[in-house]
């Protein structure tokens, strides 16, 4: 009898461990494994026509196939790029929505200097170097325009009776002073931005030899500059000068007026 129970509890024993193991099967396989994948998300709000910074963006972890399948998988995939619209925080970044700096078919805001302005002017075949101008040459813009001077004789002799020309002017209803043609340089080492419509970089030149003609050159300028170029054009004639290749020197050149060149006559 004592060797029956001996032996049913052995054999209570052994189906327990059986059991034991069986059922922890059973839990294993019903645990499920999952693989993550990390992904470009932006850290901040982030403005349509904005360059992505570090600092914009990080990293987060999703269980993968359920990123968007294009989704940025690395910081080099978005930081540079410009924004076409607003990306809000925590959204996934996408590269097929940014635009690069610098490249021609994202449109001409996108390849700007920070700090300067785009700024088109009218050229003709003499104003613009007889249609030789291409994108990136370096030019100087030269304005002639009338500007009105003070005859030496009656300055001092209106600094003696201490009055001025605006006083003389406005008590004898005469003109203003005399005016005389100028030319004077509106900017200079300026970077030609555009020929005519198109971003090409491509030469302006026909397989005949011939320049290929446009009518309006835009170039990269400092906002005072762009001031100065527009003065020039609305009140004189512009002109554009072409530099040499590398030549980024500063131009001393003082204005020439027409009383200058009869000196040089002279």
């Amino acid at each position: 009898m004592k060797k029956i129970v001996v032996f049913a509890l052995i054999a209570a024993l052994c189906a327990g461990v059986l059991l034991y193991y069986y059922l922890g099967d059973l839990e294993q396989q019903k645990q499920v494994k999952i693989v993550y994948e990390q992904v470009v998300v932006a850290a901040t709000d982030i403005p349509a026509f904005t360059p992505i910074t570090n600092d914009m963006v990080t990293f987060q972890q999703v269980p993968q196939g359920y990123a968007h399948p294009l989704a940025a998988h690395s910081v080099e995939e978005v930081v540079g790029y410009v924004t076409e619209s607003s990306i809000l925080q925590g959204e996934e970044v996408l590269p097929a929505k940014l635009k690069q700096m610098g490249q021609t078919d994202s449109g001409l805001s996108y390849i700007v200097p920070d700090g300067m302005r785009a700024v088109t002017v009218a050229v003709d075949e003499v104003s613009g170097v007889a249609g030789f101008i291409q994108r990136g040459d370096y030019v100087d813009v030269i304005t002639y325009t009338s500007t009105s001077y003070q005859m030496p004789d009656a300055q001092q002799q209106q600094e003696a009776d201490g009055t001025t020309t605006e006083g003389t002017a406005a008590e004898s209803g005469s003109a203003s002073a005399p005016s005389q043609g100028t030319t004077v340089i509106a900017a200079q080492n300026v970077c030609v931005a555009a020929v005519g419509t198109s971003l090409s970089s491509s030469g302006t030149v026909n397989e005949d030899g011939t320049a290929i003609t446009y009518s309006s050159v835009t170039l990269f300028l400092t906002p005072e500059d762009a001031m100065r170029v527009v003065q020039g054009a609305r009140s004189g004639y512009v002109i554009l000068i072409m530099r040499a290749s590398g030549d980024h020197e500063s131009n001393l050149q003082d204005p020439i007026v027409n009383d200058s060149l009869l000196e040089k006559a002279e």
